[in-house]
């Protein structure tokens, strides 16, 4: 079995911008410590229980693609064509005020909200998402996309997760080759053609048991574009978890 490297690749200017980023909020943090991210009650892991009770959370599904259904087992889709993943697992709906928070987190300058948003993951994912996982792979960013942003929010979430559950993030087998354009907005079909080849790896996964992970699954496209990569790599069992699906 080829070894996890828990390693981010070596710094770009992404890193410095993050860090720049991590320290306004270690600063934030000291003058408005423990408060709840939305109504800024005290709340020791950033959201309190009031307002994380308020998040929405899915119902019968499909157990391949996490699509919303009106009853337990396979959707018609994954039963048509049957997903590059095994399972996957997705414990919010991507609506108000989650999608709040996400949005301000990744594009609206709120770096801190990394942790409550990775604690939520980490305590209302079902063990059965992580166990036996050899190693977490959160979906990259192209270098361009993570420079533009400073930080990558599901390496942040899986970092989060791992901590948590003691398992192996790999941030270094998985690379994003291609700068595939926005996929809002395009179709299912689209969005596969947009993203065909858009990930490499590099390391020799034969045997092994692989999570990725993700901050939002809309289609599930950019999810199972990244499975097929590491299957071609000799993954035995692939895996998804997203913190909330559209």
């Amino acid at each position: 079995m080829a070894p996890c490297h828990p390693q981010s690749p070596t710094p770009s200017s992404g890193h410095w911008t993050r860090l720049l980023q991590s320290w306004g909020a270690v600063l934030l943090e000291r003058f408005y410590p423990g408060r709840c991210a939305l109504c800024l009650d005290p709340a020791p892991a950033g959201l309190c229980a009031a307002c994380a009770s308020d998040l929405a959370r899915p119902g019968p599904s499909c157990p391949t693609c996490a699509e919303p259904l009106p009853f337990a087992g396979d959707c018609p889709s994954c039963q048509r064509s049957p997903p590059r993943l095994d399972a996957v697992w997705a414990p919010f709906v991507y609506a108000w005020p989650l999608s709040h928070l996400l949005l301000a987190y990744k594009g609206g300058g709120r770096p801190q909200l990394g942790r409550p948003l990775g604690s939520l993951l980490a305590e209302h994912l079902p063990l059965i998402a992580t166990d036996g996982v050899d190693r977490v792979i959160p979906v990259p960013l192209h270098e361009r996309r993570l420079v533009y942003r400073g930080f990558n929010q599901a390496e942040d979430l899986a970092r989060a997760l791992c901590r948590q559950r003691d398992l192996c993030i790999d941030t270094r087998s998985v690379t994003r080759v291609r700068a595939t354009p926005s996929q809002q907005g395009l179709s299912r079909r689209a969005r596969r053609a947009n993203l065909r080849g858009a990930f490499a790896v590099s390391a020799d996964l034969s045997g092994e048991r692989i999570l990725l992970l993700d901050d939002v699954m809309t289609t599930g496209t950019t999810l199972n574009e990244l499975a097929d990569a590491v299957r071609r790599a000799g993954a035995a069992r692939v895996t998804a978890v997203a913190l909330a699906r559209a």
